[in-house]
């Protein structure tokens, strides 16, 4: 089963390194990319919308890169996946009921509904911070 997509799952390591390297100034990607295993070129991809977000701010010249523009602590993981995902709804259903003709009358469909609401308070309560500050932490909803 694979909710959360490589897009976030790389997009999360992408600002927690940054994150967790804030002291030395703007962090490029090709340093990222040797630290975390990920190619370059799939992180160069991830920076654009992250910007366009206003999450990430990039810097150029020599000691270019790329910083965080908020503390790692305001940048929860709800936001982080909106903006590299779109939508974070597991079922077409539940985000547009115009989709299905049964969605007023389907009673499977408010399941489906409390499962992404707790998906997303969850992640709404985890931040960047916590991927570089307790890794392999066991939170609960």
């Amino acid at each position: 089963m694979g909710i959360i997509s490589t897009r976030s799952r790389y997009g999360l390591r992408l600002l927690a390194d940054i994150a967790g390297q804030a002291k030395s100034g703007p962090i490029d990607l090709g340093s990222i990319a040797q630290r975390q295993c990920i190619p370059e070129k799939y992180l160069a991809k991830l920076v654009i919308p992250l910007k366009g977000a206003g999450l990430l701010r990039s810097a150029r010249g020599a000691h270019g890169g790329y910083e965080l523009t908020r503390r790692p602590e305001t940048i929860n993981l709800q936001r982080l996946v909106e903006v590299l995902e779109g939508s974070s709804s597991l079922l077409s259903c539940t985000a547009e009921p115009e989709t299905c003709g049964r969605s007023s009358t389907c009673k499977a469909r408010g399941i489906w509904m409390g499962l992404e609401k707790a998906i997303r308070d969850y992640l709404s309560g985890v931040s960047v911070a916590d991927a570089i500050e307790t890794p392999g932490a066991d939170y609960a909803i």
